[in-house]
């Protein structure tokens, strides 16, 4: 008797349906979407199949806010003051690992910098302090490359625009 599939348990695979997208459109190389809206199904940068992710926050407040320079101002001004919206994104697997392993990658800096630090602080050895500084700005880039897929241009009462999302999915979309 032979197996019509590898794996007898393995739970049926649905087609690939896609959502209506009359949702979300596209303004040039903007995402326009309604503020609780849920993408289709593809990714996000190439337009695959993709696994939908839970429904990711989002946030943005008029840049003239940055005006108020010392940062404790700004920060308390940019909490009462942003937008908030939520959207369900989907990326598919190559993209899914890409930002697992950054993230990996970015707390395994940390980490190191944390070494490197202890021993800066047994050692007066200021090599190893140029090392922890290198290994500190090194996670930082990481970490804004890594989290940032999709950036918030602005949002209002109605819809979000999104800056991020790669070509092939915004071509994908109906232009309005």
């Amino acid at each position: 008797m032979k197996p019509t599939s590898a794996n007898p348990y393995a739970a049926p695979k649905a087609a690939f349906m896609d959502v209506a997208t009359n949702r979300c459109w596209r303004e040039g190389d903007i995402l326009v979407a309604s503020r609780r809206a849920h993408l289709p199904p593809r990714c996000i940068t190439c337009n695959k199949p993709a696994i939908m992710d839970t429904p990711r926050a989002f946030s943005w407040h008029h840049p003239g806010w940055y005006v108020l320079v010392p940062i404790l101002v700004y920060i308390l001004a940019s909490m009462f003051v942003r937008k908030r919206a939520t959207l369900v994104i989907g990326l598919c697997d190559d993209h899914r690992r890409r930002r697992r392993n950054m993230w990996l990658a970015k707390y395994g800096f940390f980490a190191l910098n944390i070494v490197a630090l202890i021993n800066l602080a047994r050692n007066v050895d200021p090599l190893l302090g140029w090392l922890a500084w290198l290994l500190m700005l090194c996670g930082l880039m990481l970490a804004s490359a890594a989290q940032r897929t999709l950036r918030a241009v602005s949002i209002t009462e109605h819809e979000i625009r999104l800056k991020g999302c790669g070509s092939a999915f915004l071509d994908s979309l109906p232009e309005r």
